[in-house]
């Protein structure tokens, strides 16, 4: 972990001097004692991640201020609003909410049950909202989910009963924007080759980059 956390410190210096990463953090109009937290799941809990890196970033732009990662592999919106009493805990001044790939996820290579249904996704979405905005006085942000390999992510289907069915994708997409029209969008952002792991659902380090630079372009 302290090596992991070495090389984010690192990266996070460099990447600090980007004109987009830098413009996005000026936009950002920090204030000492401002308190973030990044809510997800395994795209936002990687040790190499973007939120990791944004948590380095915003005390090198105001020291005073804080990130919180409050992101959990395998957390789907359900479990993300049973954890709303910790959240509010925190007292959070800005909260990130990249959710909905597990809600979406797959069980069975014959039955492929659905984690979560569509509607009960945007009702989770929205109600966390409101926990937080009304409990806490959050300013909540939602950050929809970055595009699949749709011809990796099914490939696991008979291997291991875990699966994404790439067609769920869009509706994941329309729910998210739904429930917050403001949302920043990061399924349309541009893709390279090398930008997932070998699942083509988890983001390698140089697609957790694109994801931390796409999302201070939007903030």
């Amino acid at each position: 972990r302290a090596g992991l956390a070495g090389r984010v410190r690192a990266a996070a210096r460099a990447l600090r001097t980007e004109p987009p990463v830098a413009d996005g953090l000026h936009r950002m109009a920090l204030r000492p004692g401002e308190r973030i937290v990044v809510v997800g799941d395994s795209l936002s809990a990687d040790r190499l991640g973007w939120a990791r890196l944004f948590a380095e970033l915003i005390p090198m732009v105001e020291p005073e201020a804080s990130v919180e990662v409050l992101a959990l592999s395998g957390r789907t919106s359900s479990e993300a609003l049973a954890l709303g009493p910790v959240l509010v805990s925190r007292v959070p001044t800005r909260v990130l909410v990249m959710l909905g790939t597990n809600d979406i996820r797959r069980e069975g290579a014959t039955t492929g049950i659905r984690m979560v249904s569509i509607s009960e996704t945007a009702r989770n979405l929205r109600a966390l909202r409101l926990l937080l905005e009304t409990e806490s006085g959050a300013r909540v942000r939602f950050v929809v989910p970055p595009p699949v390999d749709p011809g990796r992510v099914a490939a696991t289907r008979e291997l291991t009963g875990e699966w994404w069915d790439p067609a769920d994708v869009p509706g994941l997409v329309a729910t998210v924007r739904e429930v917050d029209p403001d949302a920043i969008d990061l399924s349309r952002m541009p893709i390279r080759p090398d930008f997932w792991e070998d699942d083509g659902l988890h983001p390698s380090p140089i697609g957790q980059v694109a994801i931390l630079r796409a999302v201070l372009a939007r903030i």
